[in-house]
């Protein structure tokens, strides 16, 4: 789609979702590119209140690792959010190509529609090693769910340097997170597709059109599960009230998918994954990847622990963890890999 819209050249196609869609423009009021995310006529209210959460919950906040929103309003019965452009890749893919020599684009795939899925709330791609190796078109990784990544996967999984992209990039999410926590507000989203990467590597936390004040009355979800199925917390799938430490389990569900190149939680019924999440342990990562560095394996599980008591308390602990692990990985030339038991290898 490209044309005009109300004040806005629309250029692009970034985004989408069966909430509406994003759009890379200029506005014109200021010469800016911005990203707009528009709204089909005739949504449904929810989605409108939505989108207005989300503008005012960012538009007096600033942090570098938050995504900023600029304006706010509605054009031909059409609702839109206009919000900083953050011009970089989606984690999951950055991460492929965060060891080539240079800054690549992952050779996109046939036939398929431009754009990242930003508000889809139960669909979700699979793990960046999966994305990885098929865009690469270097490996088929058609290990199971449980078993041990192949040594061609381990070191997919555990070069050096993405190990050190990957603690930096969730250290910044992290520091983001510190930041509307102190400040009464959860993402209650955080997941791989909403984290962006720029060429710079700074890493931007998008998508808070979920956010919720937690000491905020007039916003409530009357006990009904709202967010991303695979990277929610236990309480957040009772529909129970939240705090902070519900963000810190997603992205220790990013964590662990990004480590062991598959979800925490891989059930395609959401039934069966919900169910999952409030009562049962995902596999353990030492299992899957033998290579990954302890004290992240060690992190993950801190993170993803079903009590919300036995979780890191504040954001920024787990920032200073992942920085420390980042330089840790930075001091060894060659990270450890572990081959299959011979009966396992393909």
């Amino acid at each position: 789609m490209r044309g005009w819209f109300g004040p806005f050249r629309l250029e692009r196609q970034v985004g989408r979702g069966g909430l509406g869609a994003v759009y890379r423009a200029v506005d014109t009021r200021s010469g800016a590119t911005v990203a707009l995310k528009m709204l089909p006529p005739g949504t449904d209210p929810s989605a409108t209140r939505r989108l207005r959460r989300e503008f005012d919950a960012l538009r007096h906040l600033h942090h570098p690792n938050i995504v900023r929103v600029l304006d706010l309003g509605e054009e031909d019965g059409v609702p839109w959010l206009e919000m900083e452009f953050v011009d970089g890749m989606v984690l999951r893919e950055w991460l492929s190509v965060v060891t080539e020599p240079q800054p690549l684009e992952p050779e996109p795939e046939g036939d398929a529609p431009e754009g990242v899925d930003l508000d889809v709330l139960f669909e979700e791609p699979d793990s960046g090693a999966l994305l990885a190796v098929a865009r690469a078109r270097r490996l088929k990784l058609e290990t199971g769910i449980e078993a041990m990544l192949t040594f061609e996967e381990q070191v997919e999984q555990n070069h050096a340097e993405r190990l050190v992209a990957l603690c930096e990039a969730l250290a910044q999410v992290a520091d983001g997170l510190s930041f509307i926590h102190e400040r009464g507000l959860l993402h209650r989203d955080v997941k791989p597709s909403n984290i962006l990467v720029t060429p710079a590597r700074k890493a931007v936390l998008v998508d808070f059109g979920l956010a919720k004040r937690s000491s905020d009355d007039q916003i409530t979800d009357h006990g009904r599960v709202v967010g991303t199925y695979r990277y929610m917390s236990p309480e957040q799938a009772r529909g129970e009230t939240l705090d902070r430490r519900s963000d810190l389990y997603s992205l220790g569900a990013t964590l662990y998918e990004l480590l062991a190149g598959r979800p925490a939680f891989a059930h395609s019924n959401q039934y069966q994954l919900l169910e999952a999440i409030v009562t049962r342990d995902p596999p353990e990562l030492t299992r899957i990847n033998p290579g990954a560095p302890e004290p992240l394996v060690h992190l993950a599980g801190r993170l993803l622990a079903k009590h919300p008591a036995d979780r890191p308390e504040h954001a920024n602990e787990v920032s200073l963890l992942l920085r420390a692990v980042g330089r840790g990985v930075a001091g060894f030339s060659q990270p450890v890999f572990v081959r299959p038991p011979r009966e396992e290898r393909r």
